[in-house]
């Protein structure tokens, strides 16, 4: 019994040390900067979440905090310019090399991040903003006015309640999920990804949501003003929403006289306009 309370002991004692030897290693760094109006904020970090959001005013204020002394942060600056990249000693691990940014930038700065693992998020932004990604999710939202890029490998991408700003996404098999995502162009493209949009598209905007290989989810409500073409080449549509029938656009002869692999129809004044399209994934079209 003894020698059991010992070995407990030990064990216990071997875990709260490692614990303060990883607490111990990690090292928070704060960078403060004055910018002018839309200056540009670059972040290329190999291993590590990236976060941003708004400061309230012209200050950059990005907080680093650095997994082990293998990763150091090289820094320049001046009134228009930002940019802080991730510097790995050699034969730095992901764990060793890890950095985690969270950055407060003015709202309407140019934001450009990278990052191989981790997520990358930006929320409650009003300029460009591109975030680009392989493993890691990405996570945008509360934006408006700008002008939204997003690349990933296979990261999944959720952009929610975006307004009045161009969005651009390209996945190779992340899943893309939209909800109240409006403006004057909107275009999702991904590989294997499975792609979900929620909302009612706005008014006179322009939306292509295309892939190859997975499903395709719309779910509008029933004042939603849309003209929409839907096409499967090797796949199904559904469609569950009252749409008033139009001719199908000749880009869809010839194919065989497949039954249920395309339609399109408008509602209400159809002011935006819908593509979905998919090689050989299912579509399908909801009422909200």
């Amino acid at each position: 019994m003894k020698s059991r309370r010992g070995g407990l002991r030990l064990t216990l004692l071997a875990l709260i040390s490692c614990a303060f030897v990883t607490a111990s290693a990690q090292t928070k760094k704060e960078f403060r900067y004055t910018v002018g109006p839309k200056a540009s904020i670059i972040v290329v970090n190999r291993f590590g979440p990236v976060s941003v959001r708004p400061s309230g005013n012209n200050q950059v204020i990005a907080t680093a905090t650095l997994h082990s002394a293998k990763a150091q942060i090289e820094d320049t600056h001046n009134p228009s310019r930002v940019e802080l990249r991730t510097q790995l000693l050699q034969n730095a691990t992901p764990q060793e090399g890890a950095v985690d940014y969270d950055l407060q930038v003015p709202a309407d700065a140019l934001v450009n991040v990278h990052s191989a693992t981790g997520t990358l998020s930006a929320r409650g932004m009003q300029g460009e903003v591109t975030l680009v990604g392989e493993a890691g999710p990405v996570i945008v939202k509360d934006t408006s006015n700008g002008h939204v890029h997003v690349k990933t490998l296979n990261g999944s991408v959720t952009l929610t309640n975006l307004s009045n700003g161009n969005v651009d996404v390209t996945s190779i098999g992340g899943d893309v999920n939209l909800n109240a995502v409006t403006g004057p162009s909107v275009n999702i493209s991904t590989g294997s990804g499975k792609i979900v949009y929620v909302g009612d598209f706005g008014a006179n905007g322009t939306y292509s949501l295309s892939n190859h290989s997975g499903d395709i989810d719309v779910t509008i409500p029933q004042n939603a003003s849309v003209d929409i073409t839907a096409r499967s080449v090797l796949g199904s549509v559904q469609n569950d929403f009252p749409l008033a029938q139009k001719a199908q656009p000749s880009s869809f002869a010839g194919g065989g006289g497949n039954q249920g692999r395309s339609f399109a129809g408008t509602s209400n004044s159809g002011s935006s306009s819908i593509q979905l399209r998919s090689f050989s994934g299912k579509i399908r079209l909801k009422k909200q």
